[in-house]
Protein backbone atom coordinates (compact mmCIF):
# COMPACT_ATOMS: atom_id res chain seq x y z
CA UNK A 1 0.00 0.00 0.00
CA UNK A 2 1.38 3.49 -1.00
CA UNK A 3 0.75 6.14 1.56
CA UNK A 4 1.32 10.08 0.74
CA UNK A 5 1.41 12.39 4.25
CA UNK A 6 0.92 15.91 3.80
CA UNK A 7 2.09 18.45 6.62
CA UNK A 8 3.07 21.73 6.90
CA UNK A 9 5.81 20.43 9.69
CA UNK A 10 8.23 17.99 8.73
CA UNK A 11 8.63 16.30 12.47
CA UNK A 12 5.04 15.87 12.58
CA UNK A 13 5.10 14.10 9.10
CA UNK A 14 8.08 11.83 10.86
CA UNK A 15 5.75 11.18 13.82
CA UNK A 16 2.57 10.28 11.37
CA UNK A 17 4.80 8.13 9.66
CA UNK A 18 6.29 6.35 12.71
CA UNK A 19 2.76 5.64 14.06
CA UNK A 20 1.92 3.88 10.82
CA UNK A 21 5.23 1.67 10.70
CA UNK A 22 5.61 -1.29 8.21
CA UNK A 23 2.11 -0.66 7.25
CA UNK A 24 2.41 0.83 3.89
CA UNK A 25 5.10 2.13 1.61
CA UNK A 26 5.22 6.16 2.93
CA UNK A 27 6.13 9.05 1.51
CA UNK A 28 6.38 12.43 3.00
CA UNK A 29 5.76 15.82 1.54
CA UNK A 30 5.91 18.40 3.98
CA UNK A 31 7.08 22.39 4.80
CA UNK A 32 8.31 24.01 1.95
CA UNK A 33 7.70 21.10 -0.59
CA UNK A 34 4.30 20.50 0.08
CA UNK A 35 3.56 24.38 -0.13
CA UNK A 36 5.28 24.25 -3.87
CA UNK A 37 3.24 21.28 -4.78
CA UNK A 38 -0.11 22.84 -3.35
CA UNK A 39 0.53 25.98 -5.44
CA UNK A 40 1.11 24.01 -8.19
CA UNK A 41 -1.87 21.77 -7.89
CA UNK A 42 -4.48 24.46 -7.11
CA UNK A 43 -2.89 26.39 -10.28
CA UNK A 44 -3.48 23.61 -12.32
CA UNK A 45 -7.10 22.99 -11.06
CA UNK A 46 -7.48 26.82 -11.30
CA UNK A 47 -6.98 26.33 -15.76
CA UNK A 48 -9.45 23.59 -15.36
CA UNK A 49 -12.16 25.11 -14.12
CA UNK A 50 -11.65 28.38 -16.02
CA UNK A 51 -12.02 25.99 -19.31
CA UNK A 52 -8.03 27.03 -20.21
CA UNK A 53 -7.22 22.72 -19.90
CA UNK A 54 -8.08 21.48 -23.21
CA UNK A 55 -6.22 17.72 -22.35
CA UNK A 56 -6.53 17.33 -18.76
CA UNK A 57 -3.06 16.42 -18.18
CA UNK A 58 -0.92 17.61 -15.48
CA UNK A 59 2.21 19.17 -15.22
CA UNK A 60 2.54 18.07 -11.51
CA UNK A 61 1.60 15.17 -10.38
CA UNK A 62 2.72 14.87 -6.73
CA UNK A 63 -0.42 13.77 -5.27
CA UNK A 64 -1.08 11.34 -7.66
CA UNK A 65 0.15 7.18 -7.94
CA UNK A 66 -0.86 6.46 -4.16
CA UNK A 67 -3.79 4.54 -2.40
CA UNK A 68 -4.36 6.80 0.38
CA UNK A 69 -3.60 10.51 1.44
CA UNK A 70 -3.08 11.56 4.78
CA UNK A 71 -3.49 14.97 5.24
CA UNK A 72 -2.92 16.66 8.57
CA UNK A 73 -5.73 19.15 9.28
CA UNK A 74 -3.83 22.45 10.35
CA UNK A 75 -1.57 23.89 7.70
CA UNK A 76 -1.34 27.07 8.90
CA UNK A 77 2.39 27.06 8.39
CA UNK A 78 1.95 27.02 4.49
CA UNK A 79 2.19 30.22 3.07
CA UNK A 80 0.00 30.25 0.33
CA UNK A 81 -1.92 33.10 0.85
CA UNK A 82 -5.82 33.92 1.97
CA UNK A 83 -7.47 32.65 5.00
CA UNK A 84 -6.13 29.98 7.11
CA UNK A 85 -5.55 27.07 5.14
CA UNK A 86 -6.64 23.29 6.52
CA UNK A 87 -7.03 19.99 5.18
CA UNK A 88 -10.60 20.37 5.04
CA UNK A 89 -10.24 23.70 2.66
CA UNK A 90 -7.65 21.61 -0.05
CA UNK A 91 -8.91 18.07 -0.01
CA UNK A 92 -12.21 18.72 -2.11
CA UNK A 93 -9.74 19.47 -4.91
CA UNK A 94 -7.09 16.31 -4.45
CA UNK A 95 -10.71 14.17 -4.74
CA UNK A 96 -11.40 15.60 -7.74
CA UNK A 97 -8.34 15.91 -9.52
CA UNK A 98 -5.89 13.47 -8.46
CA UNK A 99 -5.91 9.76 -8.84
CA UNK A 100 -5.03 8.70 -5.50
CA UNK A 101 -8.60 7.24 -4.06
CA UNK A 102 -9.04 7.25 -0.45
CA UNK A 103 -8.19 10.45 2.17
CA UNK A 104 -7.51 10.71 5.37
CA UNK A 105 -7.98 14.15 7.47
CA UNK A 106 -5.85 13.92 10.59
CA UNK A 107 -5.93 15.65 14.24
CA UNK A 108 -9.39 17.52 13.38
CA UNK A 109 -10.51 16.89 16.68
CA UNK A 110 -7.42 15.24 18.73
CA UNK A 111 -9.63 15.45 21.52
CA UNK A 112 -12.45 12.99 20.41
CA UNK A 113 -11.50 8.95 19.89
CA UNK A 114 -14.81 7.77 19.73
CA UNK A 115 -17.75 9.43 17.94
CA UNK A 116 -20.81 8.95 20.33
CA UNK A 117 -23.38 11.17 17.83
CA UNK A 118 -23.59 9.59 14.64
CA UNK A 119 -21.48 6.02 15.05
CA UNK A 120 -19.32 7.75 12.05
CA UNK A 121 -16.36 9.41 12.93
CA UNK A 122 -16.02 13.38 11.91
CA UNK A 123 -19.74 13.86 10.64
CA UNK A 124 -18.45 17.35 8.77
CA UNK A 125 -15.44 16.21 7.41
CA UNK A 126 -14.94 16.12 3.27
CA UNK A 127 -12.16 12.89 4.33
CA UNK A 128 -13.19 9.32 4.02
CA UNK A 129 -12.21 9.35 7.62
CA UNK A 130 -10.98 11.57 10.11
CA UNK A 131 -8.72 10.09 12.75
CA UNK A 132 -6.02 11.20 15.57
CA UNK A 133 -2.27 10.64 14.84
CA UNK A 134 -2.30 8.34 17.06
CA UNK A 135 -5.35 5.88 15.96
CA UNK A 136 -2.38 5.36 12.94
CA UNK A 137 -0.74 2.11 15.00
CA UNK A 138 -4.40 0.34 15.36
CA UNK A 139 -4.56 -2.81 13.86
CA UNK A 140 -8.33 -2.32 13.59
CA UNK A 141 -7.51 0.55 10.68
CA UNK A 142 -5.48 -1.67 8.96
CA UNK A 143 -7.45 -4.80 8.51
CA UNK A 144 -5.94 -6.98 11.96
CA UNK A 145 -7.74 -9.07 14.24
CA UNK A 146 -8.03 -6.88 17.37
CA UNK A 147 -9.45 -8.74 20.66
CA UNK A 148 -10.66 -6.33 23.13
CA UNK A 149 -8.69 -3.60 22.44
CA UNK A 150 -9.73 0.03 20.62
CA UNK A 151 -11.24 -0.81 17.28
CA UNK A 152 -14.71 1.27 16.61
CA UNK A 153 -16.85 -0.93 14.41
CA UNK A 154 -17.44 2.37 12.18
CA UNK A 155 -13.59 2.24 11.03
CA UNK A 156 -13.61 1.25 7.48
CA UNK A 157 -10.63 -0.78 6.92
CA UNK A 158 -8.02 1.23 5.30
CA UNK A 159 -5.93 -1.73 3.92
CA UNK A 160 -8.91 -2.52 1.44
CA UNK A 161 -10.16 1.00 1.39
CA UNK A 162 -8.42 2.10 -1.94
CA UNK A 163 -9.25 -1.02 -3.78
CA UNK A 164 -12.81 -0.19 -2.60
CA UNK A 165 -12.89 2.96 -3.81
CA UNK A 166 -11.80 2.39 -7.26
CA UNK A 167 -14.08 -0.30 -7.54
CA UNK A 168 -16.84 2.06 -6.79
CA UNK A 169 -15.13 4.22 -8.74
CA UNK A 170 -15.55 2.71 -12.34
CA UNK A 171 -19.39 1.54 -11.11
CA UNK A 172 -20.23 5.43 -11.34
CA UNK A 173 -18.73 5.43 -14.64
CA UNK A 174 -21.48 2.69 -15.70
CA UNK A 175 -24.39 3.52 -13.94
CA UNK A 176 -24.01 7.48 -13.39
CA UNK A 177 -27.47 8.14 -15.36
CA UNK A 178 -29.36 4.77 -13.98
CA UNK A 179 -31.82 4.93 -10.71
CA UNK A 180 -29.86 4.71 -7.21
CA UNK A 181 -32.64 2.11 -6.12
CA UNK A 182 -32.62 0.31 -9.11
CA UNK A 183 -29.28 -0.06 -9.38
CA UNK A 184 -28.12 -0.93 -5.75
CA UNK A 185 -31.21 -3.06 -5.66
CA UNK A 186 -33.45 -1.67 -2.81
CA UNK A 187 -36.47 -3.63 -2.12
CA UNK A 188 -39.84 -1.89 -2.26
CA UNK A 189 -39.97 -2.24 0.89
CA UNK A 190 -36.97 -0.74 2.12
CA UNK A 191 -39.39 3.05 1.35
CA UNK A 192 -40.91 2.70 4.58
CA UNK A 193 -37.64 1.86 6.48
CA UNK A 194 -35.45 4.60 5.57
CA UNK A 195 -34.56 7.52 8.03
CA UNK A 196 -35.93 10.91 6.94
CA UNK A 197 -32.11 11.85 6.80
CA UNK A 198 -31.21 9.02 4.21
CA UNK A 199 -34.68 10.36 2.70
CA UNK A 200 -33.36 14.22 2.41
CA UNK A 201 -29.75 13.23 0.42
CA UNK A 202 -31.89 11.81 -2.14
CA UNK A 203 -31.93 13.79 -4.89
CA UNK A 204 -35.59 13.42 -5.86
CA UNK A 205 -38.43 15.71 -7.50
CA UNK A 206 -42.16 15.15 -5.76
CA UNK A 207 -40.66 12.73 -3.66
CA UNK A 208 -39.96 10.08 -6.25
CA UNK A 209 -36.83 8.41 -4.56
CA UNK A 210 -36.70 5.52 -6.82
CA UNK A 211 -36.37 7.46 -10.24
CA UNK A 212 -33.77 9.62 -8.98
CA UNK A 213 -30.13 8.90 -10.74
CA UNK A 214 -26.40 9.05 -8.86
CA UNK A 215 -26.05 11.86 -11.44
CA UNK A 216 -28.25 14.05 -8.46
CA UNK A 217 -26.00 12.72 -6.02
CA UNK A 218 -23.19 14.95 -7.52
CA UNK A 219 -25.16 18.14 -8.33
CA UNK A 220 -25.47 18.67 -4.81
CA UNK A 221 -22.17 17.77 -3.66
CA UNK A 222 -20.10 20.04 -1.11
CA UNK A 223 -16.97 18.62 -1.86
CA UNK A 224 -16.61 21.52 -4.28
CA UNK A 225 -18.40 25.41 -4.41
CA UNK A 226 -21.44 24.57 -6.35
CA UNK A 227 -20.83 26.69 -9.64
CA UNK A 228 -17.26 24.28 -9.57
CA UNK A 229 -19.81 21.63 -9.66
CA UNK A 230 -21.55 22.65 -12.86
CA UNK A 231 -18.23 23.79 -14.58
CA UNK A 232 -17.02 20.23 -14.00
CA UNK A 233 -21.20 18.69 -15.20
CA UNK A 234 -20.46 20.81 -18.07
CA UNK A 235 -17.12 19.64 -18.98
CA UNK A 236 -18.41 16.17 -18.19
CA UNK A 237 -21.34 16.53 -20.56
CA UNK A 238 -18.96 18.07 -23.66
CA UNK A 239 -17.24 14.53 -22.85
CA UNK A 240 -13.99 15.92 -21.54
CA UNK A 241 -12.21 12.84 -19.95
CA UNK A 242 -10.89 14.33 -16.57
CA UNK A 243 -13.96 16.19 -16.15
CA UNK A 244 -15.98 12.45 -16.30
CA UNK A 245 -13.22 10.97 -14.00
CA UNK A 246 -13.53 14.10 -11.73
CA UNK A 247 -17.45 13.95 -11.90
CA UNK A 248 -16.87 9.97 -10.73
CA UNK A 249 -14.64 10.27 -8.00
CA UNK A 250 -16.97 13.06 -6.09
CA UNK A 251 -19.95 11.30 -6.73
CA UNK A 252 -18.25 7.66 -5.91
CA UNK A 253 -17.57 9.73 -2.36
CA UNK A 254 -21.11 10.79 -1.80
CA UNK A 255 -22.50 7.51 -2.19
CA UNK A 256 -20.05 5.74 0.15
CA UNK A 257 -20.50 8.53 2.73
CA UNK A 258 -24.47 7.90 2.44
CA UNK A 259 -24.85 4.47 2.50
CA UNK A 260 -22.10 4.34 5.15
CA UNK A 261 -23.67 7.24 7.71
CA UNK A 262 -27.46 7.42 6.35
CA UNK A 263 -28.21 3.85 5.22
CA UNK A 264 -25.60 1.11 7.13
CA UNK A 265 -24.87 3.37 9.85
CA UNK A 266 -28.80 2.96 11.50
CA UNK A 267 -28.78 -0.73 10.79
CA UNK A 268 -32.83 -0.11 9.65
CA UNK A 269 -32.49 -0.72 5.85
CA UNK A 270 -29.31 -2.66 5.89
CA UNK A 271 -27.96 -4.55 8.38
CA UNK A 272 -24.59 -6.31 8.60
CA UNK A 273 -23.77 -9.67 10.33
CA UNK A 274 -22.93 -8.24 13.97
CA UNK A 275 -25.93 -6.47 14.33
CA UNK A 276 -27.94 -9.28 12.46
CA UNK A 277 -26.86 -11.90 15.39
CA UNK A 278 -27.46 -9.28 18.04
CA UNK A 279 -31.19 -9.51 16.76
CA UNK A 280 -31.53 -13.05 16.10
CA UNK A 281 -29.06 -15.16 18.01
CA UNK A 282 -31.38 -18.39 16.44
CA UNK A 283 -29.09 -18.11 13.03
CA UNK A 284 -26.47 -19.44 14.47
CA UNK A 285 -28.13 -22.56 14.90
CA UNK A 286 -26.56 -25.04 17.90
CA UNK A 287 -23.66 -22.46 18.14
CA UNK A 288 -26.09 -20.05 19.73
CA UNK A 289 -25.37 -20.80 23.26
CA UNK A 290 -21.42 -20.01 22.81
CA UNK A 291 -20.16 -16.35 23.16
CA UNK A 292 -16.97 -16.85 21.14
CA UNK A 293 -19.24 -18.19 18.10
CA UNK A 294 -21.05 -14.80 18.06
CA UNK A 295 -17.70 -13.08 17.38
CA UNK A 296 -16.87 -15.02 14.82
CA UNK A 297 -19.71 -14.08 12.21
CA UNK A 298 -17.48 -10.80 12.03
CA UNK A 299 -14.35 -13.08 10.83
CA UNK A 300 -15.54 -15.20 8.02
CA UNK A 301 -15.09 -14.12 4.52
CA UNK A 302 -17.56 -17.03 3.22
CA UNK A 303 -21.08 -18.06 2.81
CA UNK A 304 -22.86 -18.74 5.41
CA UNK A 305 -20.60 -16.60 7.54
CA UNK A 306 -20.78 -18.67 10.53
CA UNK A 307 -24.63 -18.91 10.40
CA UNK A 308 -26.79 -22.34 10.42
CA UNK A 309 -26.21 -22.92 6.76
CA UNK A 310 -29.85 -24.21 6.26
CA UNK A 311 -31.44 -21.02 7.64
CA UNK A 312 -28.75 -18.83 5.88
CA UNK A 313 -29.61 -20.35 2.31
CA UNK A 314 -33.37 -20.21 2.41
CA UNK A 315 -33.72 -16.83 4.47
CA UNK A 316 -30.62 -14.89 4.24
CA UNK A 317 -29.56 -14.87 0.72
CA UNK A 318 -32.52 -13.76 -1.36
CA UNK A 319 -31.79 -10.96 1.34
CA UNK A 320 -28.06 -10.32 0.85
CA UNK A 321 -27.19 -6.97 -0.46
CA UNK A 322 -24.97 -7.90 -3.51
CA UNK A 323 -22.65 -4.88 -4.54
CA UNK A 324 -20.17 -5.79 -1.89
CA UNK A 325 -17.65 -2.46 -2.58
CA UNK A 326 -20.30 -0.57 -0.57
CA UNK A 327 -20.07 -2.23 2.44
CA UNK A 328 -17.20 -3.16 4.68
CA UNK A 329 -18.47 -6.61 4.77
CA UNK A 330 -21.65 -8.99 4.43
CA UNK A 331 -25.06 -6.96 4.69
CA UNK A 332 -28.67 -7.80 4.17
CA UNK A 333 -31.79 -5.97 3.87
CA UNK A 334 -33.66 -5.94 6.87
CA UNK A 335 -36.93 -5.29 5.46
CA UNK A 336 -36.91 -8.65 3.51
CA UNK A 337 -35.99 -10.34 6.72
CA UNK A 338 -38.36 -8.07 8.94
CA UNK A 339 -41.26 -9.71 6.21
CA UNK A 340 -40.44 -13.29 5.82
CA UNK A 341 -43.10 -14.76 8.03
CA UNK A 342 -41.41 -17.99 7.76
CA UNK A 343 -38.17 -16.82 9.42
CA UNK A 344 -40.31 -14.64 12.17
CA UNK A 345 -42.13 -18.17 12.58
CA UNK A 346 -38.35 -19.73 13.06
CA UNK A 347 -37.51 -16.54 15.63
CA UNK A 348 -40.31 -17.36 18.03
CA UNK A 349 -40.28 -21.15 18.00
CA UNK A 350 -36.20 -20.70 19.05
CA UNK A 351 -35.23 -21.95 22.05
CA UNK A 352 -32.79 -19.75 24.43
CA UNK A 353 -31.01 -22.55 25.18
CA UNK A 354 -28.82 -20.73 27.61
CA UNK A 355 -27.55 -17.96 25.36
CA UNK A 356 -25.07 -15.71 26.30
CA UNK A 357 -26.23 -12.26 28.05
CA UNK A 358 -24.22 -9.85 26.29
CA UNK A 359 -23.99 -6.56 24.01
CA UNK A 360 -22.07 -5.59 20.58
CA UNK A 361 -19.75 -2.95 21.76
CA UNK A 362 -19.30 -0.66 18.90
CA UNK A 363 -15.93 0.82 20.42
CA UNK A 364 -14.04 -2.53 20.56
CA UNK A 365 -15.59 -4.33 17.41
CA UNK A 366 -17.37 -7.26 19.64
CA UNK A 367 -20.27 -8.49 21.84
CA UNK A 368 -19.20 -8.26 25.43
CA UNK A 369 -20.53 -10.64 28.02
CA UNK A 370 -22.83 -8.45 30.64
CA UNK A 371 -22.06 -10.71 33.93
CA UNK A 372 -18.75 -11.27 33.03
CA UNK A 373 -17.24 -7.63 31.79
CA UNK A 374 -14.92 -6.62 34.45
CA UNK A 375 -16.40 -3.10 33.81
CA UNK A 376 -20.08 -3.17 32.58
CA UNK A 377 -20.59 -2.35 29.27
CA UNK A 378 -22.32 1.36 28.90
CA UNK A 379 -25.57 1.98 26.54
CA UNK A 380 -25.67 5.51 25.18
CA UNK A 381 -28.06 6.93 22.52
CA UNK A 382 -26.71 7.79 19.23
CA UNK A 383 -27.84 10.67 17.25
CA UNK A 384 -29.19 8.61 14.46
CA UNK A 385 -32.25 8.79 12.69
CA UNK A 386 -33.68 5.06 13.12
CA UNK A 387 -35.30 3.00 15.57
CA UNK A 388 -32.10 1.64 16.99
CA UNK A 389 -30.61 4.20 18.69
CA UNK A 390 -29.21 2.85 21.69
CA UNK A 391 -25.93 1.32 21.38
CA UNK A 392 -23.07 0.19 23.46
CA UNK A 393 -19.67 0.70 24.33
CA UNK A 394 -17.07 -0.98 26.44
CA UNK A 395 -15.92 2.55 27.56
CA UNK A 396 -11.79 1.61 27.77
CA UNK A 397 -9.83 3.38 29.88
CA UNK A 398 -7.68 6.09 28.19
CA UNK A 399 -10.18 6.99 25.31
CA UNK A 400 -12.33 9.99 24.97
CA UNK A 401 -15.99 9.09 24.83
CA UNK A 402 -17.60 12.51 23.23
CA UNK A 403 -19.80 14.20 23.78
CA UNK A 404 -19.96 11.87 27.56
CA UNK A 405 -23.67 13.21 27.89
CA UNK A 406 -24.94 10.52 25.54
CA UNK A 407 -24.07 8.07 27.48
CA UNK A 408 -27.28 6.65 29.83
CA UNK A 409 -25.95 4.06 31.82
CA UNK A 410 -23.83 0.81 32.67
CA UNK A 411 -25.42 -2.48 31.35
CA UNK A 412 -25.87 -5.30 34.51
Amino acid sequence: MKILICDDKEDNAQKTEQEIGTLGDVKLLADKELEEALTSFLSYVSTVLDGRASTGNKSVDSFDGFDVLIVDNNLTELKLGGARLTAEAIIGYLRAFTDTPYIISLNKNPHVDFDLRYLFGDYQSLADLALNTAHLSNRRLWGRKSVGDFAPWYWPSVADAADRRREQIEFMAENFDRPVWEVLGFPPEAANYLSARAKSRIPSKDGRMWEASFEGFFESSRVLPPAEINTLKELAEEQSDFARKAVCQVSAYEIDRWIRRDVLGAQDVLIDLPHLVAQMPFLLGGKANNLDHWNEVSEYEEPAFGLDEQLFEKHLVPAKFSHNMWVPGPCFWWPILKSDAALTEVFFAAEDDGWPVAVFCEDVSRFVSVSEAEVPPKEFEAEIDGSWIRRYVACLHGYSYSPRSRILRSVS
